[in-house]
């Protein structure tokens, strides 16, 4: 398939295709993923998990 019909293989269609991500690209995605992994780690509160448990 080619990047205009969606390739399995990863490839990337649009305006920036081939491009290497800017520095300030790179910083953005960084402190995304970063945000990302802080919020997934975070514990759930006793309070909502007492929430969700009135539900059941």
């Amino acid at each position: 398939m080619t990047p205009k019909t969606g390739s399995p293989r990863g490839e990337t269609a649009g305006k920036g295709a081939g491009k290497k991500p800017s520095m300030k690209g790179t910083d953005v995605n960084g402190a995304l993923r970063r945000a990302y992994e802080s919020t997934v780690e975070e514990a759930i509160p006793q309070s909502l998990l007492d929430l969700l448990g009135k539900l059941d």
